[in-house]
């Protein structure tokens, strides 16, 4: 499915036709703490189809993540090099758009859907003197793939991350409102 998703949306141009979802479907947490905090699809209009909110999907996801990094990068500078792991990982589509809207640049690894298996058998070796750190287990675990940045998406992508980082404050008493019971 996640295949078929990306494949469908490789083709829609960056911004999704104007549509910006936000993901905080369970509240959200960081860069700002609110329980009450609501996914939604911002400018949906007749011409949007299901390709442009598939889009739209991955690139909020993306837009939120960017959002955390340059709030962390506030208080202790991260890495311009991003190693993205999880299912998503899997597709180039979503490696190039997560490079794209952050600006930074992606690798992955073989089998990025297993990172968390393959950690903690990494923590294990060194435990049991297998691996010699924890430092060193990077040596084990090499880059598969690197995406870099394309300057034209990432400019596209200015205006609507802009935006995205505005709808939260815009609508957060109604948010609240929206949570209130009775």
């Amino acid at each position: 499915l996640y295949s078929y998703m990306t494949d469908v949306i490789k083709d829609v141009e960056p911004g999704s036709g104007g549509v910006i979802f936000t993901p905080w479907l369970h509240g959200n947490r960081c860069p700002f703490e609110d329980p009450n905090a609501k996914g939604m699809f911002f400018g949906i209009g007749l011409e949007t189809g299901k390709t442009e909110l598939i889009r739209a999907v991955l690139e909020g996801v993306f837009y939120h993540i960017r959002w955390m990094l340059e709030c962390q990068d506030r208080k202790l500078k991260t890495s311009d090099r991003i190693r993205f792991v999880g299912g998503g990982a899997l597709s180039p589509v979503s490696c190039q758009m997560l490079a794209d809207i952050t600006g930074r640049i992606i690798e992955t690894v073989e089998s990025p859907q297993n990172v968390g298996s393959v950690g903690a058998a990494a923590v294990a070796a060194v435990g049991i003197g297998i691996i010699p750190s924890l430092d060193s287990v990077k040596d084990f675990i090499p880059v598969t793939e690197t995406y870099y940045p394309d300057s034209e998406n990432h400019i596209k992508y200015e205006k609507y991350y802009r935006i995205f980082k505005k709808i939260y404050p815009a609508n957060k008493k109604l948010y609240r409102k929206l949570a209130e019971k009775g």
